[in-house]
Order: structure tokens, then sequence, then C-alpha cells
């Protein structure tokens, strides 16, 4: 029987991430995907913009109005501003997804956290998600999900291994049998890209950027950063020095240079994580490779740079974004109870 038919309530996934928060039902689409943003009232703590809506905020907020990131390398960092995220993603909140406009029962929730979070964190999300409204919880490593959501052979007795790239936290987990053998992850991920390309920018061109610009010319430069490096972008932003508008221009083999050291650093971890598998496993996964989840999956270049790094062939997978999300969905609905037990257990 389905783990949502047993349990009762609707069966919702949540993929609760660093930049995107999705929600989606065992069959249907998703159902919500915003940023992982909240702006409250700082004097009333009322919502006044949830997602998208209060990214736009960030660093444009008004003394009373606080925008708020509440999660960080994939963990809860703010937690009454994710309980309120989570509520509103949930449907729980004055703006119901749709299967919720009639009326809002208690949702059953399955969620991923990052393999390296604490006991701590791990019941931090739990906790999150009954704060804003869940029935019950189940948390598993993202690593597993993701692998669910791409279709891997996780149950074979061959074995197999995922790489999901998000935005804070890279992770790395290997399978066989249905259970998960090894698994690492790195905070080595798409914001610390963002990051090094925010601080290049200050030193070497003098030119200070909000995160959001920087992403965007992160996105832009990466398009072209191994077809045609020496490809120039304009960015305007604010001089460190005199604080006047300046703009600069910056070549995409800026970009594809300052990404080598995170990509090498995502290749350590895939190493070491392949050095923590059977000897059997391991010899699986050089023979089949990795397959890649996650937004980092789509960085322009990342799969070829990461499998010349590493010896391995690298699979982007059908739908990287969402796998997490479907790997979750999937759990509720095809796996067996006892296979389902068995992946809850902790590594």
């Amino acid at each position: 029987m389905p783990w949502s038919r047993a349990s009762g309530g609707i069966p919702l996934a949540v993929d609760l991430g660093t930049a995107r928060t999705r929600v989606r039902g065992p069959r249907a689409g998703v159902l919500h995907d915003v940023a992982t943003v909240i702006a409250v009232d700082a004097r009333t703590r009322s919502v006044v913009a949830v997602g998208d809506q209060a990214a736009r905020l960030l660093g444009r907020t008004p003394p009373d109005i606080e925008a708020v990131s509440p999660l960080s390398h994939g963990v809860v960092t703010e937690f009454d501003a994710a309980a309120l995220l989570v509520r509103h993603a949930l449907g729980g909140g004055p703006r119901r997804t749709r299967v919720h406009r009639r009326t809002w029962l208690p949702p059953n929730v399955v969620a991923g956290v990052p393999a390296s979070a604490t006991g701590v964190q791990r019941r931090a999300a739990e906790e999150v998600l009954q704060q804003a409204g869940a029935r019950t919880v189940r948390i598993l490593p993202k690593g597993m999900l993701a692998a669910l959501g791409t279709g891997l052979p996780v149950w074979d007795a061959d074995g197999s291994m995922v790489v999901d790239i998000g935005a804070g936290t890279t992770e790395v987990a290997a399978f066989a049998f249905g259970t998960l053998v090894a698994a690492n992850s790195t905070h080595t991920a798409g914001d610390a890209i963002t990051s090094a390309l925010s601080t290049h920018l200050q030193r070497v061109h003098l030119l200070a950027l909000s995160t959001g610009a920087a992403e965007a010319l992160k996105t832009g430069l990466a398009r072209v950063a191994e077809s045609a490096p020496g490809t120039r972008l304009p960015v305007r932003g604010r001089d460190r020095v005199t604080d006047l508008p300046k703009t600069v221009s910056v070549s995409a083999g800026e970009l594809r240079d300052l990404a080598e050291p995170e990509i090498q650093r995502i290749a350590r971890t895939v190493v070491s994580t392949i050095g923590n598998c059977p000897a059997g496993v391991a010899d699986d996964i050089v023979e089949r490779g990795l397959v890649l989840t996650g937004g980092g999956a789509l960085f322009e270049g990342l799969p070829e740079r990461l499998g010349r790094t590493t010896g391995l062939s690298v699979h982007v997978a059908d739908s990287p974004r969402t796998a997490v999300l479907d790997g979750a969905a999937r759990w509720m609905t095809d796996v067996a109870p006892a296979a389902r037990q068995q992946m809850l257990s902790p590594l």
C-alpha cells in the first residue's frame, strides 16, 4: 500500500532548498516553485511577501521590513522564517495552491536533508515542516531522493552514484541493493561560484555588485565560457573607491578560471566518496560513471570538466532541477514498505 494512503492526509513531496522551495503531489507536476526567501513586518511579524516577490526585496527593504533567506547550505538557519515560508508552500497560508483552494488538510510530507546534516539539523527540518502544518514528516538524504528521481537502478546489485549540485551544497551518494552505501556533501555548489565571481569583481575590478546581479552575470558568462572564453560582457555596479556608478567588461574566461577550483573540490568529494565504497561498488561506479542532478548540473561545461578531473563518464539527468522532488514523490508511491523503512535508516 502506498505510504500516502496508509498514513492518511494529503501526500506532498518537498524540496526545501537553499535557493528554491518546491512542492508537488505524488502524481501531479510541480505545485509550488519559488525562491526560498520570505519578507516579514519587523513590528507585527506578519508576512509581507513570499518567494520570488520577497527575493526582489533583498537589499532593498525599509527598516521595518525584513527579507530573510532561512536556509543556508541546505539546512535551516532561521527557524521561524522557514516555518512561515513552508506553511505558504504547503498551501496553509493565505496563498493556497490549486489543490487546496476548497479546503486545507494537514499533508504528509517527504523531504530531504544533506548527507552531512547533524541530528540537530535533521530535527530542525522535521520540526519546521511540522510547525508549518504537516501531519507526518519523513526525512531522507537528498542524494537518495535525487537518485530515485532520476530513475537510477538503486535496487540493482551493481553500484551507482548520483551527484546533486544545488545552490548551497553538493550531495554525492552511492547505492547498491537499495542501500545507501556511502554519502558525502560539500558546501561547494552554485552559490560558491557566484561568491567567487563577486569577490573577484571587488578585488580585480573594484566593482561591488549585489548577489542577484552577480548571479545574473554568472549565468550570462557561463553560456559561452567553454565555447568562446574571450567573450566579454559589460556589467554595471558601484565603484568600491568612489561609490559612484561604474561599468566594467568581464570575460567568460575569467568565470571559467574562477569555477575551476570549485569544480576541483566537487571532484575531490566524488573521489573521497568512491573511496568509502566497498570495492565491488567502487568498480561498478568507475564502469557506469556519475549522474548529475540539481541546478548546478546545468552550469555550462561543468559535466565535461568534472569528467576530465575524475576520469569518469558523467551524465546529466533528464530533469536535474526537480530530481529530489521527483524522488520524494516516487518514494511515496513506488517504493515497497520494507524498502521505505530501509531507506529511512541513517547512513
